[in-house]
């Protein structure tokens, strides 16, 4: 695996707020205020071999800037947790049929001392 552009490093037991904003293939944000077209969505952290390790519920921070948010809870950084990476935001419409993907983040998460 390589590093990406975005990262995000946690520590074992941590329950911060994650948070990304979406952007189209030019870089522009993606207004999701339509919240039939833009209905739900997951953050996803996966090890190589396809094993979720976080599939967890985001919430929408704020709609017209693509701005959402993810807050880590107990088993998503649990010490067998701990690692390097790979993820992604995915939106689903009120069908839930993917219609946003972002570019994969990398994830990793530290045992700390």
């Amino acid at each position: 695996m390589r590093k990406r552009d975005i990262e995000y490093t946690e520590k074992v037991g941590s329950r911060r707020t994650l948070s990304l904003t979406l952007t189209d293939d030019t870089g522009a944000t993606i207004d999701m205020s339509s919240v039939s077209t833009y209905s739900s969505g997951k953050w996803k952290v996966w090890k190589p071999d396809g094993t979720l390790l976080i599939n967890g519920t985001l919430t929408f921070v704020t709609r017209s800037t693509g701005l959402v948010a993810y807050v880590l809870v107990a088993s998503d950084t649990v010490i067998a947790n701990a690692g390097v990476w790979e993820g992604e935001v995915e939106i689903l419409d009120d069908e839930s049929t993917m219609v946003v993907q972002s570019k994969t983040f990398t994830f990793t998460i530290i045992e700390s001392y």
